[in-house]
């Protein structure tokens, strides 16, 4: 099975910066006005929702920096992959890579080709666009040994061409990359032991707060396993379902579980009513902008996710209300602890 064929575009292009190499293109190098202008400018119709003009911005913008320029090209495959068209961010990707100034640079393109080709291959369902990604990432691993998203990518990649000893090897040498993430490790090490959590999507890291500013993110959520609850004060289904999500959150409190509730309304004083109201357990936070709900690409409420403790979905559903509780029930059971030292995933990716 393809770990990849549920992964939808908007999510896939906001985790597109999970690579290393692509995180040290996030600034352009460039200090010519014009350009940055126009990337400015890509960026506020980006903002938007006017993809077709952010892209025509982006491309400006490497037109005035006469092709040289990395964020540029970054931006206009992120924003290719936004708008489905993933054939042609993985050609802009390789373009990118063939002239490329510093290795660093390449290896991020060929990271970004590789996102976009497995991408196309949710749509066309073909190994041959695995086996290019393979490649792709084979040779960021040479131009820049020191990305542990490149090994990680790569392992998830090989298992989806059933490859599973070269995939744990992967798994392997992203857990031994000096400056892996401690979400990357966890991910390196939970797929090593178990190659078939890599048909699950990742979530994607996020940052959220509570009404006293106190930060939510994915990190802070490491062990636990998470039901997600995208709700709204409104929806008449999320308030159907509110004591039953409330009695999952009772039942489960005392172990590795949290419910994280976000709101999707705008009327702060409202939703704090509504939440002290209702006297709401768990996590309770307000997505007013929606900034969270496009992360995890929400297009309808309520909708509920749950995510084991290495921040990877493992159920998710939207409208009509399912059996919530057997999931949480299954997913804790099967969120056994995972190695946490290099030496048990090597081991693991030898036999």
């Amino acid at each position: 099975m393809n770990p990849f064929v549920s992964l939808p575009a908007r999510l896939l292009s906001a985790i597109l910066f999970a690579s290393a190499a692509a995180q040290l293109l996030a600034q352009p190098a460039t200090q010519d006005p014009a350009v940055l202008s126009a990337l400015h400018e890509s960026a506020d119709f980006h903002q938007r929702g006017q993809l077709t003009s952010a892209l025509d911005s982006a491309r400006k913008a490497l037109k005035l920096a006469k092709g040289s320029c990395a964020e540029c090209q970054r931006q206009i495959v992120a924003l290719q992959i936004e708008m489905d068209r993933p054939h042609d961010a993985a050609a802009s990707a390789a373009a990118w890579a063939s002239h490329a100034a510093t290795p660093t640079e390449k290896a991020a393109a060929e990271y970004l080709q590789a996102r976009a080709l497995v991408l196309e291959d949710h749509e066309k369902h073909s190994d041959s666009l695995l086996q290019r990604a393979d490649q792709a990432l084979k040779q960021a691993a040479v131009d820049n040994p020191s990305d542990p998203a490149t090994h990680l990518l790569e392992g998830r990649v090989l298992a989806a061409l059933k490859r599973d000893s070269d995939a744990k090897a992967q798994f392997a040498a992203c857990l031994t990359t000096p400056g892996a993430t401690p979400l990357q490790c966890r991910r390196a090490s939970a797929y090593a032991q178990n190659i078939a959590l890599t048909t699950n999507d990742e979530a994607p890291e996020f940052t959220i707060r509570r009404a006293d500013g106190t930060a939510v993110t994915l990190d802070s959520l490491a062990g636990e396993v998470v039901l997600i609850d995208f709700w709204a004060t409104w929806c008449g289904p999320c308030s159907r379902d509110l004591d039953y999500v409330q009695s999952i959150a009772e039942e489960f409190q005392h172990d590795n579980f949290v419910l994280l509730g976000i709101s999707t309304d705008e009327n702060e004083a409202k939703w704090k009513s509504h939440v002290a109201e209702n006297r709401m357990i768990g996590i309770q936070v307000r997505d007013g902008n929606h900034a969270v709900n496009d992360l995890f690409h929400v297009n309808g409420i309520p909708t509920y996710l749950i995510l084991d403790g290495n921040g990877i979905i493992r159920f998710r559903t939207t409208g009509a209300l399912k059996d919530l509780r057997t999931k949480v029930r299954e997913v804790l059971k099967e969120s056994a602890p995972t190695p946490s030292t290099t030496q048990s995933v090597v081991r693991t990716a030898g036999n």
